[in-house]
């Protein structure tokens, strides 16, 4: 009879499985609390969310990690349907790909890393230094506007391991993702950070996939409405959950 049992779940979950579509999300896994690896499983705010998507619109996710910058040409390229990321819907972006609505919409601070050892004490004090920030994110604009001479990466491992041999003055990154790497990291520190106060991050779709812009942004309202959405704030980010603008 257990036998039976167990054939009979088996079964139902293949069925279940079978009857999903795939959805291949590409994504960076550098980024803690957005998307992280513990092991080998990638996890983080951005994960848990899209999963929470995915389920309403009976989508089996599929994870893609890959370099931040290669994550637009592989959606371009059809080697993914949709990119999480913590990306920003920029202008230059948008001329590329089309976004879904925001879902990340609170302000963010964005670290100014430096050796403990350098003089440069706050964001101010970055003109016409070599600043590292990973190719393709929103802090090599912010770190521009500040008169910074940008250093690109592929990723931001790459920029602190470059700021810890002391081949660049600082790098700019997530405040979040900053504190994170300050635990792991000797002989750095946190000296200011850049505030930006414009709408968060979104979903990345192949340019012209209106039908998936929609789906997507229909299962983010009921996620939203239901307070899934705000019990994922409350894990990853406790500190935001009064400053969120999303209701």
């Amino acid at each position: 009879m257990k036998k039976i049992l167990i054939l009979m779940l088996s079964v139902i979950m293949f069925s279940f499985s079978f009857g999903m579509k795939k959805i291949y999300v590409g994504t960076n896994a550098e980024f803690k609390p957005y998307e992280y690896l513990e092991g080998e499983k990638i996890v983080g705010f951005d994960i848990e969310l899209m999963e929470a998507m995915a389920q309403k619109l009976n989508y089996d996710v599929k994870w893609v990690n890959m370099n931040f910058s290669g994550l637009l040409p592989a959606l371009q390229s059809n080697k993914i349907d949709v990119v999480i990321a913590g990306m920003a819907a920029t202008p230059e972006r948008a001329k590329a790909v089309d976004f879904s609505k925001p879902y990340l919409a609170f302000g963010t601070g964005h670290a100014v890393i430096v050796n403990k050892e350098s003089d440069i004490a706050t964001k101010k004090e970055l003109s016409n230094k070599e600043v590292g920030v990973q190719l393709g994110s929103k802090q090599e604009l912010l770190a521009k506007k500040e008169g910074a001479k940008v250093v690109l990466f592929d990723s931001f491992s790459g920029a602190i391991l470059a700021l810890q041999q002391n081949k660049i003055d600082a790098v700019v990154m997530d405040e979040n993702s900053g504190k994170e790497y300050m635990k792991k990291t000797k002989g750095l520190k946190i000296v200011d950070k850049i505030m930006d106060n414009s709408p968060g991050e979104s979903l990345a779709f192949k340019k012209g996939n209106k039908k998936l812009v929609k789906e997507f942004d229909i299962a983010f309202d009921e996620v939203l409405k239901n307070g899934e959405y705000i019990e994922l704030v409350k894990k990853y980010f406790p500190d935001k959950v009064d400053q969120n603008i999303i209701k």
